[in-house]
């Protein structure tokens, strides 16, 4: 489904998880940040989709547009802070 966001995030204490933005609790887990970048990148090309990399502080480090988004939109303003993924019990 295009449109949809990809994270990449880490879950504190743990390890970083790669999760589709909509509201669904399916998460992919990785043993490194680079293994999640990798995974999260082949979704976000496969599903047209927005590539969004936080840093370990819930910060937006590096965001990739694999959509349609025309150059210059609002898609590609990488900005502000999104709440970190809540960690598991």
């Amino acid at each position: 489904m295009p449109g949809r966001n990809i994270h990449v995030v880490r879950i504190e204490g743990l390890q970083w998880v790669v999760e589709i933005e909509d509201g669904s609790t399916d998460r992919q887990f990785f043993p490194s940040r680079e293994a999640a970048i990798d995974a999260g990148t082949a979704m976000a090309q496969q599903e047209k989709a927005d590539l969004i990399v936080h840093g370990r502080d819930g910060l937006i480090r590096r965001r990739k547009c694999f959509g349609d988004a025309p150059r210059g939109s609002k898609r590609r303003v990488v900005a502000g802070r999104l709440p970190l993924a809540p960690a598991l019990s």
